[in-house]
């Protein structure tokens, strides 16, 4: 293979490395705010069992007082029972004692409700925690390792573009304008490499036996006869 062709083939490698490069640095930033969303649920989920909390013994406190309300109804129909001076008052007494017990004990079991779901909430936040505590750590681990290799990949693209920059540098210039001309049609992949089944690596058709010896051999350059790209052996 002629040194121009040689150059060429290595200028089509290096751009495909940074293609390659960069479409791995790109990816790094929605990985991370992946990961930073991740700790943010958890921390969310947290908040809420905790306002759960809150609110549960909001709903606790009130039953209370409901309770003591009643036990207070209760205890005075109780009182008044005794000072009924007729059938009827006495009738009405006990039917108000009867409707105050039954409230009564509907919030003793709203209270045992409650109690019990506080006992729930308390035990999911504590899991909660102990999740955040061993995925955040695990997360914010992961953060840091895509940043160190973000770091590394900008560092690989530039050691790649300026190998790419001296490459254009060498490669004749009518060579250089065909390369650059079928990339903007072709995408990253300007020249193909005729495979040892003699099939075009960009397009995979086959490629006549004399056009890959040239290919190979000539100081001219050859082209796919179904993609057009550049062919190097």
């Amino acid at each position: 293979m002629s040194e121009a062709k040689e150059l060429l083939k290595q200028l089509q490698s290096t751009d495909k490395n940074i293609h390659e490069l960069q479409t791995q640095l790109e990816a790094i930033p929605k990985k991370v705010e992946t990961l930073e969303k991740e700790i943010e649920r958890l921390y969310k989920m947290l908040e809420d069992s905790k306002q759960s909390l809150v609110n549960a013994q909001k709903e606790l406190k009130l039953s209370e007082l409901n309770l003591k309300s009643q036990e207070e109804a209760v205890a005075k129909y109780n009182s008044q029972l005794f000072s009924a001076r007729t059938n009827e008052e006495y009738k009405a007494f006990l039917k108000e004692i009867e409707t105050a017990e039954t409230r009564k004990k509907e919030t003793e079991d709203q209270i045992i409700e409650w109690m019990e779901k506080i006992e729930e909430i308390d035990a999911d936040i504590a899991r909660r925690q102990s999740e955040i505590k061993t995925e955040e750590g695990t997360k914010r681990a992961e953060i840091e390792q895509e940043k160190a290799r973000q770091a590394d990949l900008e560092k690989q693209i530039k050691e790649e573009q300026e190998k790419r920059e001296s490459l254009r540098g060498k490669t004749p210039a009518g060579m250089l304008s065909i390369y650059d001309r079928i990339g903007k049609s072709k995408g990253i992949i300007a020249a193909a490499l005729v495979l040892d089944d003699n099939r075009c690596s960009g397009c995979l058709n086959p490629i006549p036996a004399q056009k890959a010896i040239e290919a190979e051999h000539s100081e001219e350059i050859s082209f796919c006869e179904y993609c057009g790209r550049i062919l190097l052996k």
